[in-house]
């Protein structure tokens, strides 16, 4: 396998979506080329970083609370108006992020 090969397998690489046998030919090319190496720790580095930074906040403890509550009895509970615009809050945020 050539260098632009290896690269282009990369991302699927760091994915694990490759087949046994790929992934050991992909792995020989790593350790027999330097600058191939180099881009692979580059890339794992980028990757980690986006699924670290792009990673989902849970909602606050109480709010959690909250809606746990309603969810099992939705009649005893009734949330205050301030509750009402944070959980309204969260959930536009996640409709507009999809």
């Amino acid at each position: 396998m050539n260098c632009m090969e290896t690269v282009a397998r990369l991302h699927l690489y760091i994915d694990r979506e490759l087949s046994v046998e790929e992934v050991a030919i992909v792995q020989q090319h790593l350790t027999s080329c330097p600058s191939c190496e180099c881009r692979f720790h580059f890339d794992l580095k980028i990757t980690r970083l986006l699924h670290e930074k792009c990673a989902v906040d849970k909602a606050p403890g109480h709010l959690r609370e909250a809606v746990l509550r309603l969810a099992h009895d939705p009649s005893a509970y009734e949330l205050d108006p301030e509750m009402k615009k944070e959980l309204r809050a969260v959930i536009d945020e996640d409709i507009d992020e999809r």
